[in-house]
C-alpha cells in the first residue's frame, strides 16, 4: 500500500490563508487546529518569536495598516512524516493618499504532534517594501537594490534547507495533474528567484526550449540554466509571482499545455476586480517516466492581458 502525506493540499492551503489573513486584519490569531502551541517562527522584518500566540503578535505587528494581500506560487508537498508549503505574498496599503506594497517568500512545515499534523515551523522573507514605507515603523526593511555588505542579516528563508522540494523529496501528497503542472512552473520560479540553480536545472527537460527577452531564443537546458543563472544574479530581491490562466491537458497523455499569467506587484487587478497580468508564459509540459512534470518550450510575451491570450 502506498505510503499517505500526513496533511492535505487543502490543509496546507489553509494554513497559507491563515497567515494572508492576518495580513489582511481579518484573524485574531493562528488557528490551534492548523497550528502547534509551540510554533517557531523566523521573520526577515520582525525577528524570530516562539509560541503561537506570540507568532500572530509579530506578524500583526502594533503599526501594522491593512493589507491587500495576493498569495501565488503556492506549493504543497507531503510524506508519512512530514509535509511543507512555500508561497509568494505581495502586499499592498494606501495610507493617507501613500501607496506602498512589499512581495515576500513563505515556507511552513508541518510534523506530526499528538496524531494531528500541525504547522511547528514558520519562516517569511521579505525580498522588498517599495513606497510608504513610514507606516512600517516598527518593521525592518529588507537589504535590497544593493549587493550585500558586512552585519548584513542572514536570509530567514534559504532554499537548500527550507524550500518544499528539499524538505519533502519523495513527495505521497496527492495532487491533481493540473496542480502538479503549475507547481513544474512555480519550481523554475522559485529555482531563479532564490538562485537555487539546482531545482532550476531540475525543472526543463534536456531538449528544452524557451524564447525570454532580451535573452532571446535558449536551446537546451544547459543553455537555459546558464543564461538564466547569469541574467537574474544582479536582482535578488525580484520575484516572478505567477497563476495559471489556462491548462490544456488530456488525461493520461504526458504532455500538457498551459497558459501562465505574470502578476506585476501594484497592478495585479483592475477596478472591476478582474485579474490583471504583466505578460504571459505560453508553456509546453511533458511528464518524466519518474512522473514530474517539467518545461519543454517556453515563450514570454510582454504586455497587459485580463483573460486567456490567443497563442
Amino acid at each position: 500500500m502506498p505510503r499517505t502525506s500526513i496533511a492535505t493540499r487543502d490543509q496546507l492551503l489553509r494554513a497559507i490563508d491563515s497567515v494572508a489573513a492576518i495580513f489582511k486584519g481579518e484573524a485574531q490569531d493562528l488557528p490551534a487546529g492548523l497550528f502547534a502551541d509551540e510554533l517557531q517562527l523566523s521573520t526577515s522584518h520582525r525577528g524570530t518569536h516562539q509560541g503561537r500566540r506570540d507568532a500572530h503578535l509579530a506578524l500583526r505587528g502594533s503599526l501594522l495598516p491593512t493589507f491587500d494581500i495576493e498569495v501565488t506560487n503556492m506549493v504543497t508537498l507531503g510524506d508519512a512524516h512530514q509535509a511543507s508549503a512555500s508561497a509568494y505574498i505581495v502586499g499592498s496599503s494606501i495610507n493617507d493618499g501613500h501607496p506602498m506594497q512589499f512581495v515576500g517568500v513563505l515556507v511552513l512545515h508541518l510534523a506530526a504532534i499528538d496524531g494531528s499534523a500541525l504547522v511547528t515551523e514558520l519562516r517569511l522573507q521579505l525580498n522588498s517594501v517599495e513606497g510608504a514605507a513610514g507606516t512600517l515603523a516598527d518593521w525592518t526593511l529588507p537589504v535590497a537594490y544593493r549587493q550585500w555588505k558586512p552585519g548584513d542579516a542572514p536570509a530567514v528563508v534559504s532554499s537548500e534547507l527550507d524550500a518544499p522540494w528539499h524538505r519533502v523529496p519523495d513527495n505521497t501528497l496527492v495532487l491533481s495533474d493540473e496542480e502538479q503542472m503549475a507547481q513544474a512552473w512555480f519550481r523554475y520560479a522559485w529555482g531563479l528567484d532564490q538562485a537555487d540553480h539546482g531545482l532550476l536545472a531540475r525543472s526543463f527537460t534536456q531538449d528544452a526550449r524557451a524564447v525570454l527577452p532580451p535573452m532571446g531564443t535558449l536551446k537546451g537546458r544547459r543553455m537555459l540554466v546558464s543564461t538564466l543563472k547569469a541574467f537574474r544574479m544582479p536582482w535578488p530581491w525580484m520575484l516572478h509571482a505567477g497563476t495559471p490562466i489556462e491548462i490544456e491537458h488530456t488525461p493520461g497523455s504526458a504532455h500538457a499545455r498551459m497558459v501562465l499569467g505574470r502578476l506585476i506587484p501594484g497592478r495585479m487587478r483592475l477596478e472591476d476586480g478582474r485579474r490583471l497580468y504583466g505578460a504571459h508564459y505560453q508553456l509546453e509540459l511533458v511528464q518524466s517516466a519518474s512522473g514530474d512534470w517539467l518545461l519543454h518550450d517556453m515563450d514570454y510575451h510582454e504586455g497587459w492581458v485580463t483573460e486567456t491570450p490567443a497563442p
